[in-house]
């Protein structure tokens, strides 16, 4: 959406595209932010979820959700009012909440101790895939229109979502492909971590009276707050003050996510 609203409004543009729209600066940036409306609701209940049903369904089927949403907002636009655009952004928001809140679940089974960070660091790492989202995005819609950005990434997300179905188990116990040799040092590492954690009550009072616990989490507000505004602002600075086609929105839009790709590690 980002990017793809960037030629959705545009008044002055060398692409020819069917459809375009009249929305105002509030009603563009309403598009873009009712996403984490419903984003943030689903932030604690994920990790809940992922604890209680497993990973696998609950990452899965919020995926699969994701991609039929995905491919409703171009109809959304185009025959309906804005409103019913910030509905389907707003549903989206709530199934991609449990994303984050989903992996260490699986993360805790799969993961052995002296590797989770830099499993973490990976994860965090996962720009990357905005970063390469948005170039494309740019040729997609100089080249099909504005549309194509939603059949595009909701297609790929289906695909996605197969292959987890397929690929991906809660525990190396549940999976019906792994190696023994592989099953049995997993096992062997994690069951035994598992076990000594479980033997431990969480001690709530001195995480929330711990200064580093609060550090790492005014850190990652900052960061994702930096985040969010690159993500969604940058590609209309760039068209409206900057002056640069779609396609070069694109590439430039992504260079900061490069970075914070290569930083993260």
């Amino acid at each position: 959406m980002p990017i793809a609203i960037v030629e959705m409004t545009a008044k002055n543009t060398s692409t020819t595209q069917m459809f375009r729209f009249d929305w105002n600066e509030k009603e563009k940036n309403d598009i873009l932010g009712c996403f984490f409306w419903g984003y943030v609701l689903t932030e604690i209940p994920g990790g809940l979820l992922s604890e209680m049903f497993g990973s696998r369904i609950v990452l899965g089927t919020s995926m699969l959700l994701a991609s039929v949403l995905t491919f409703l907002t171009a109809p959304a636009a185009i025959y309906f009012p804005y409103e019913w655009v910030i509905v389907v952004r707003v549903c989206l928001g709530f199934t991609m909440g449990v994303q984050w809140p989903a992996v260490p679940p699986m993360a805790n089974k799969w993961v052995a101790p002296t590797d989770n960070s830099k499993f973490m660091s990976h994860m965090m790492a996962s720009s990357l895939g905005a970063a390469l989202t948005l170039p494309v995005c740019g040729y997609l819609i100089h080249y099909l229109g504005w549309p194509s950005v939603f059949y595009a990434t909701g297609g790929v997300t289906l695909v996605w979502t197969m292959m987890w179905f397929y690929l991906v188990y809660d525990s190396p116990r549940q999976h019906p492909r792994i190696r023994r040799e592989e099953k049995e040092k997993l096992e062997k590492v994690i069951d035994c971590e598992i076990r000594n954690l479980k033997k431990r009550k969480a001690p709530l009072r001195k995480i929330f009276a711990s200064g580093p616990v609060w550090a790492i989490a005014l850190a990652n507000a900052c960061s994702s707050f930096n985040f969010y505004i690159v993500l969604n602002q940058l590609p209309s600075y760039m068209y409206q003050v900057l002056h640069f086609n779609i396609k070069q929105n694109g590439v430039l839009s992504g260079l900061p996510l490069v970075g914070k790709f290569f930083i993260s590690f």
